[in-house]
């Protein structure tokens, strides 16, 4: 599920980024698997490589019942204030949300 939802968040890729954002992924994977991965689906966006879980338990997207990142995306501003963090399993199906809520932020700023 997390390659589909990859794939399908490069396919729209463009309308992320005309909002001004960045984007990247992050894996519990190792950095070769994480590489791999990326050019297994031909991903333009980074797949930041996390084993250790720092960022994932920083960022609150660790799985509540699981040792491992669970899929959902957080959005940071360009102060660093953490602007939405979601755990949503199919966010590149629900696309619209990340998008109002980038709108929302770039109006704000």
């Amino acid at each position: 599920m997390c390659q589909t939802q990859l794939g399908k968040l490069q396919r729209r890729l463009k309308e992320v980024e005309a909002t001004g954002a960045a984007v990247f992924a992050v894996s519990i994977d190792r950095p070769e698997v994480a590489r791999k991965l990326r050019q297994d689906l031909t991903l333009s966006y980074p797949i930041l490589s996390d084993p250790r879980m720092e960022v994932t338990r920083a960022y609150r997207m660790k799985g509540e019942r699981m040792e491992m990142s669970d899929m959902g995306y957080v959005i940071i501003d360009r102060q660093g204030l953490i602007r939405a963090r979601r755990i949503d399993r199919t966010f590149a199906d629900n696309l619209k949300d990340v998008l109002n809520i980038l709108g929302q932020v770039r109006a704000a700023s």
